[in-house]
């Protein structure tokens, strides 16, 4: 299995224990350079890096565990990106506002669920202005709520409700084609419509085996005009596996993140939440890059972290498009 290395790590979350979990990537679009990464910690809240990953704010929001990011949100005072996230302390999305220029977040709004052990999170957009969410329970269940403003603040309503048979919690939306990648921690990666229309039927898209280990955690899709790439977090053997982000979903290779000794950053391993991003990041990050959550942050020994590889390596190591 070939290996990539990272190039920037953030500062750690500064919690002992399994803390850090699920990043999110939010592109300036006017300004890429000053883009920011944000990250869920897990005992306390959201973390918000920047692309040097230095930590500009902090939220103490309660026990986060995922968090997505989707842009240009019809409020009244105008268009506004969101992030969301699922919080276990209260069972509830908490929302968040992202200046489009500054990058600056602002806490948002709370959305209640009925769940009782919320665990994973990604965000749909179906049209523009038009934003919802998806959570999952530890149960199996999966619920899709709509967004919309309600005064000053922001808030959901469930549309659509189902399942997958055990335990879920990675997720992510392929919003040009309308589909929901769905995690099964010890089973594998399937596909369901992502429409509030398009019922309850999920079908397979890769199963647990020799390559891809559970559990089966980080899910994120690399879009290109033409082309688009389907990551996902193998936690059984510290690797991710890059497949077709469309049907038959052809497999096309694995990797792990391993040590920068160069830069003095350690590698990747029992990695819960991933992101990635096409878009162009400046000088490290040309082809846009991925940010893995590293569950054991050795160089030097410290809290957990989030690393940032860039695109390219991953791109010349399995001879993608």
């Amino acid at each position: 299995m070939v290996t990539v290395e990272p190039v920037v790590q953030t500062r750690p979350v500064g919690v002992h224990g399994d803390v850090a979990d699920d990043p999110a990537i939010w592109v300036n679009h006017a300004d890429p350079a000053n883009s920011r990464v944000i990250g869920t910690n897990k005992k306390q809240g959201l973390h918000i890096y920047d692309l040097s990953g230095n930590e500009l704010q902090f939220f103490a929001s309660g026990r986060l565990n995922n968090v997505d990011v989707r842009y240009g949100f019809s409020t009244a005072v105008g268009l506004i990106d969101l992030a969301a996230a699922s919080n276990r302390s209260s069972n509830s999305i908490a929302l968040f506002s992202i200046h489009p220029d500054s990058g600056e977040v602002s806490e948002a709004g709370l959305v209640a669920t009925d769940l009782s052990e919320i665990y994973g999170l990604c965000m749909y957009q179906p049209e523009p202005g038009a934003m919802h969410v998806f959570v999952n329970d530890k149960d199996g269940r999966y619920q899709q709520y709509e967004l919309y403003q309600q005064g000053q603040k922001i808030n959901g309503r469930k549309i659509r409700s189902f399942r997958v048979a055990s335990q879920p919690e990675g997720c992510v939306a392929f919003d040009r084609q309308r589909v929901l990648f769905v995690g099964e921690e010890s089973e594998g990666v399937w596909t369901i419509g992502a429409d509030a229309s398009a019922g309850t039927f999920l079908s397979p898209v890769v199963k647990t085996g020799s390559l891809l280990q559970d559990d089966v955690e980080g899910i994120a899709v690399y879009e290109q005009p033409g082309n688009a790439y389907l990551i996902v977090s193998s936690q059984g053997n510290d690797s991710y596996l890059v497949l077709d982000a469309n049907a038959p979903y052809q497999v096309r290779g694995a990797f792990r993140v391993g040590i920068n000794a160069r830069a003095g950053i350690d590698g990747a391993s029992e990695t819960d939440g991933l992101d990635v991003t096409s878009a162009r990041l400046g000088t490290h990050f040309p082809r846009g890059m991925l940010v893995v959550q590293d569950g054991r942050n050795r160089m030097p020994e410290a809290t957990q972290n989030f690393k940032y590889i860039p695109w390219q390596s991953i791109q010349t190591a399995l001879n993608l498009e």
